[in-house]
């Protein structure tokens, strides 16, 4: 081979060089994982007692971070016939998964953000971590049914006998709810739309830049149901945190639509149109009136909103057409929404300092449900839905670690201490490299050693300190 064709075959493999270290430490990795394993079989053996009798030995293929390791580890049968494997229930997995934790979070947070099958392509693509699509979404459902059986049963229980269980009573003496819904298209359902009720629950605002505000202690929830259960809901997640009987003004937003303003009576509080929804309704009505639409909104800010509601009547004895129908349907808004139009921090004028108006909702449809559930030509299944949502919401608090580890706990009486895998760990980790580790290029000490491309060669392979 000439020297030129021996640069261009470098220059080839350099491109490249990143992913093929990543590829051979990935390997060596995957040794020691099951060099480790299978050590740590062996002292399970030593300490299972003699209740346990050893039924074979078999290869099972673990899914990790490193990708798929084979492991041969010894399955047992107990005095009850029941059949166990002990390194399994120290992984923490399930007889019939064999995926470790890790793997477990990260996927399911690769799922929370983006389509099952992109998820199990970017992890193909960035990892070692080879799953197919429907073992994903297996993992959502494995993660959220249980959670989603417990809410159930609770929401359950407060409507039939309005007991609500203990919190952690955090003392607080205001409390901003506001709630949406958004429309997700539905496959193999009887109906084609179903609407996700989502609420969330703040303390209050702080500021991070200029004119720029951020809630504070918020807390997240939606379903799929009715708006009974949706409230209820609600607060049982809200009596988890706050000691709801202590709270002195509790403020639920929200567009006027009677389930929200329902929440207002449920949660004993008080409801605030908001202004994003009121402002939409007399713009789309009035148009370029701004003179009258500055008046009615005048009247909404200052609480005199029979004023406002007369200047709509006038405007529309005198429209005509569709400008007419138009300002009816804003009449009809205004009047059916009236309880909440007055602005909330004039009934405190003395305490409304560092109050702001309701209005953060719209921004939380969008970054919670939209995003991942909507506008991509997505369709769901009713239990879809209130699996990924479960899941999402898992992700977004940063409950995800603690629901796997509650899921995983698997009780075992064999004794084994954390010393002493901990020295397994370290004995195995550190021997010898094998023989791949060690390979040497000849070439740079053979009789072609001043032939140009091995100066070439040479130079390729030389680590500069300067």
């Amino acid at each position: 081979m000439s020297v030129s064709e021996s640069a261009a075959e470098l220059k080839s493999i350099l491109p490249g060089l990143d992913r093929l270290i990543l590829d051979k430490a990935i390997e060596w990795g995957r040794h020691c994982y099951k060099a480790i394993l299978e050590e740590v079989d062996g002292v399970l053996t030593e300490a299972k007692g003699c209740k346990l009798d050893v039924e074979h030995r078999r290869e099972v293929w673990y899914q990790t971070c490193l990708g798929a390791v084979k492991v041969k580890r010894r399955q047992y049968r107990g005095e009850e016939g029941r059949g166990r494997c002990l390194l399994d229930e120290y992984l923490g997995m399930g007889r019939y998964s064999h995926i470790t934790a890790s793997v477990k979070e990260l996927a399911l947070e690769m799922a929370s953000t983006m389509p099952y099958r992109r998820s199990a392509t970017v992890l193909r693509k960035t990892t070692a971590i080879d799953l197919a699509h429907q073992t994903i979404w297996r993992l959502v459902a494995k993660v959220a049914d249980p959670y989603l059986d417990k809410a159930k049963r609770e929401v359950r229980s407060l409507l039939e006998t309005g007991e609500i269980p203990g919190s952690e009573g955090r003392q607080v003496a205001r409390l901003m709810v506001e709630a949406d819904g958004v429309l997700l298209s539905l496959q193999r359902e009887r109906e084609r739309k179903a609407e996700v009720k989502l609420g969330i629950a703040y303390e209050g605002w702080e500021k991070v830049g200029k004119d720029r505000y951020q809630t504070v202690n918020k807390t997240c929830f939606a379903m799929v149901g009715g708006e009974e259960s949706f409230w209820a809901g609600m607060t049982l997640k809200l009596q988890h945190k706050y000691d709801l009987a202590g709270l002195k003004e509790t403020i639920v937003g929200g567009d006027g639509a009677r389930w929200v303003k329902e929440g207002a009576s449920y949660l004993g509080g008080r409801f605030q149109l908001d202004r994003y929804h009121l402002n939409r309704e007399l713009t789309a009505a009035l148009g370029k009136d701004k003179d009258t639409k500055g008046r009615i909104w005048h009247a909404c800010e200052t609480g005199a909103v029979e004023s406002g509601l007369q200047i709509l009547a006038e405007a529309t004895s005198q429209a005509k057409g569709e400008q007419a129908v138009r300002l009816a349907r804003v009449y009809r808004y205004l009047w059916e929404n009236r309880s909440g139009v007055a602005d909330y921090r004039l009934d405190n004028p003395d305490k409304s300092q560092g109050l702001r108006r309701t209005g953060a909702m719209e921004g939380n449809v969008d970054k919670l449900v939209v995003r991942r559930m909507k506008n991509q030509g997505m369709s769901w299944s009713i239990k879809g839905i209130r699996r990924l949502l479960c899941v999402r919401f898992l992700v977004l608090e940063n409950k995800l670690v603690g629901r796997l580890r509650e899921g995983n706990s698997v009780e075992t009486t064999t004794p084994i201490t954390r010393k002493r895998i901990r020295r397994i760990v370290t004995n195995l980790s550190c021997q010898e490299p094998d023989d791949w580790l060690k390979a040497t290029l000849p070439a740079l000490r053979g009789p072609h050693a001043a032939r140009p491309w091995v100066r070439a060669l040479k130079g390729l392979s030389e680590v500069s300190t300067l």
